[in-house]
């Protein structure tokens, strides 16, 4: 049989090739360079096949080959300047180019080649085009061989900044647009690039700078008056950031970025109506945003517009039902509206998207904590402080649980830990004073370590009002007449915007505190006494215990001083209670400091006797008579007492509660009931007194004037009695 020629072999395997036979090609290509190496045709087909393959690097030797074999073909010479251009070869696929146009290869396809290799604007729209897909790494490439082919192509460089920016490579970037401003100085767009750059690299003041040149090159350049305002506002120039944002919107009335950052700008100055407009005018255009609602919300519920917030939350959460944050500042509007398991309920949504949401734990906390579930807000403040250590807030808002638990001494070191985070954390030092003004004297108070916190910290506090109120009542209490002048000085100095901030809680203790201080320093107290000598008369009770404080009094021919210790708040009702409490806690931490079988006065219940939270609310919200409420409360206020005095052996000498001063705030009918009230009250008392070997105090019997009302000869305000009262009192010791 004859043996095929070589060009029967070339035929059969072109054939193969055709017909997709590459293996069999391949197989026939291999024999014919086996015998001829060089074989143009045999080399060049063998390369396309390995392009076939995938392995264009491994092609190139057999296109080289061909070309050095039969220069004069022209699919040779294209076939290796594409398998170059596939490999990025540019340089390279130009350098062949060129030297196929100068042995005369010319043709179409060979200028749709040179078009290709020339076309640096064809590389940066595919750039564009992958930069829009999110393919930032193939756009970075596309402008690199844009800038292979044109090293002065000053928009690739812009937009291959714009590219690596969006990767987070903020150098790179900025390198970028630094050789397009270098190519092109007068191109505001890479200024405007370049400023939000240095921006998002915290570069703030450069990057305003940026923003600037691009608005001297290009007055009408919307974006960059955006940009500007963004950068503005972070450096805290609200007024200049919003100004910038005005005059983005002149350019281009339709930006609902303008807008909405307006509206945050407006709202950290405090214009909160103006905000919320603005955050409006980013709706109206933008009625998806729903940073704009989440915001606005957060406005209105500044503005007390509590129903507002709520509905602005529940847009937020249509457009974006996980965002945790939204349900959030629900519950706080929740809250405030006294929607408690609501308020619960959003927390908890909160949390099931964030379960790591410290703050939302916190705010949980004051929920359970206001429905009396303590041990429940105390888990829940554990909660935050497992997920932040330190959340200065939790500690402090522990310490107030415990506190209302009892636990005072777990209490105050709670706001001491709140206070070791954050020194200057006003509500814990207010807490933590309050407590400790209540139990000076006492085995809990750390005064020396105490001072030192508070006295520090006064620069930060002077803008509290009830902070100068504490330290006024912490110093009549330690008979400092002049530091207590001072302090109440300060108060009443207070501007009148701190004092509008306080709770209406708040401004009621302080403003009546004030006024009874104030009266009870009109004159200066008593000289003090050689406490050694036990010449002492202990006066626990809440604000009734300041009334004859650091006064002397004789009792069976021996002169003592009255020395205070007071509890805030505290009424009769509260030690009829079976549970632990603060009041509790702090009278019997002050009992258990005084020697033992001292002569002690007592006085609570006058609060219990006020016509808005005492007898007179729980007979209608109990649905019980008064006589059986005030007769019930005191059966229980004198067994604690008289349970406790069994180690103390104190000689207790029960106050009761003077004649009601007529009030002007309530009409003639709630009068009678409050005086009514106090009558009641005084006489169960006298009636109950002597089953306890207690002794009482009358002192509404030398207040009693007309009708049931106080004779006002020994009230220093509306509610207490001054030193005036001393002499009555001392009639009924000596008798």
């Amino acid at each position: 049989m004859t043996k095929p020629t070589i060009n029967q072999v070339l035929q059969q395997a072109v054939d193969a090739h055709k017909a997709g036979q590459t293996q069999e090609a391949h197989r026939l290509y291999s024999a014919i360079l086996k015998v001829q190496p060089k074989h143009p045709d045999a080399n060049h087909n063998t390369g396309l096949l390995t392009v076939g393959f995938g392995k264009i690097e491994l092609a190139l030797p057999f296109f080289k080959t061909a070309l050095d074999a039969n220069p004069s073909i022209v699919q040779f010479w294209y076939s290796h300047i594409v398998a170059l251009i596939k490999l990025d070869r540019l340089t390279d696929a130009k350098v062949l180019l060129d030297q196929a146009k100068r042995k005369g290869i010319k043709g179409a396809d060979f200028d749709q080649l040179e078009q290709r290799l020339n076309d640096a604007g064809a590389h940066n729209n595919m750039g564009i085009a992958f930069q829009e897909q999110g393919k930032l790494e193939e756009a970075v490439e596309a402008y690199s061989k844009a800038l292979t082919i044109k090293p002065n192509h000053a928009e690739a460089y812009n937009n291959m900044g714009t590219a690596l920016q969006n990767q987070g490579k903020l150098e790179e970037a900025i390198e970028a647009y630094n050789k397009a401003l270098t190519i092109k100085p007068d191109y505001a767009e890479a200024y405007n690039n370049m400023g939000t750059a240095l921006q998002n690299q915290g570069k703030l003041e450069e990057a305003i700078e940026a923003y600037n040149k691009a608005l001297t090159l290009k007055p009408d350049n919307a974006e960059a008056f955006y940009n500007m305002g963004i950068a503005l506002k972070e450096l805290g120039k609200l007024e200049e950031a919003i100004e910038a944002y005005n005059k983005a919107l002149e350019l281009k009335p339709d930006n609902a970025g303008a807008f909405y950052n307006m509206g945050i700008a407006l709202k950290d100055q405090g214009k909160l109506e103006e905000a919320i407009e603005a955050y409006n005018k980013a709706l109206t255009l933008k009625p998806d945003n729903a940073e704009a609602f989440y915001n606005m919300g957060i406005a209105l519920k500044e503005l007390g517009k509590l129903e507002e917030a709520i509905v602005a939350c529940n847009k937020v959460l249509a457009l974006k039902p996980d965002n945790a944050e939204a349900f959030y500042n629900m519950g706080i509007a929740l809250k405030e509206l006294g929607k408690l398991e609501e308020a619960k309920e959003a927390y908890n949504k909160a949390l099931t998207l964030k379960p790591d949401y410290a703050e939302a734990y916190n705010n949980m906390g004051t929920v359970l904590q206001e429905q009396g579930k303590l041990e429940e807000a105390i888990v829940a403040y554990n909660n935050v402080i497992a997920i932040k250590p330190d959340y200065s807030e939790a500690y402090n808002n522990m310490g107030t649980v415990l506190q209302e638990q009892g636990k005072l001494e777990e209490a105050i070191e709670a706001y001491n830990k709140a206070l070791v985070i954050k020194p200057d954390f006003a509500d814990a030092i207010e807490n933590h004073l309050s407590l400790l003004t209540q139990v000076q004297g006492t085995v809990l108070t750390r005064l020396e370590k105490y001072n030192q916190i508070t006295e520090d910290k006064q620069l930060e506090m002077i803008q509290r009002p009830k902070f100068h109120m504490l330290h006024a009542i912490s110093s009549f209490l330690s008979a400092d007449e002049s530091r207590a002048q001072r302090y109440i000085h300060n108060f009443k100095t207070c501007a009148s915007k701190l004092l509008d901030n306080l709770s209406p809680k708040d401004q009621l203790f302080c403003f009546a505190y004030s006024e009874y201080l104030s009266a009870l320093l009109k004159k200066p107290l008593a000289g003090s006494l050689n406490l050694s000598t036990g010449n002492v008369v202990y006066h626990i009770g809440e604000s009734h215990c300041l009334s004859y404080a650091h006064h002397n009094l004789e009792i069976n021919g021996a002169t003592s001083r009255i020395v205070p210790m007071i509890t805030f708040g505290a009424k009769a009702f509260h030690f009829s209670k079976a549970n632990d409490s603060e009041f509790k806690s702090i009278t019997k931490a002050n009992l258990d400091s005084i020697p033992k079988s001292s002569q002690i006065f007592v006085s609570f219940g006058e609060i219990d006797c006020r016509p808005n939270e005492g007898f007179i609310s729980a007979a209608t919200k109990l649905d019980q008579s008064i006589e059986d409420i005030i007769a019930n409360t005191l059966t229980g206020y004198l067994q604690w007492f008289a349970k406790h005095n069994k180690d103390w052996n104190h000689i207790m000498h029960f106050i009761n509660v003077p004649a009601p001063e007529y009030d002007q705030m309530y009409d003639a009918k709630k009068n009678a009931e409050v005086a009514y009230v106090v009558a009641l009250f005084d006489q169960q008392m006298r009636k109950q007194i002597a089953q306890y070997n207690f002794k009482m105090i009358d002192v509404f019997e030398f207040t009693l004037g007309k009708d049931g009302f106080s004779n006002s000869r020994f009230h220093i305000d509306g509610k207490h009695l001054g030193a005036k009262a001393l002499p009555k009192i001392e009639q009924q010791l000596n008798i």
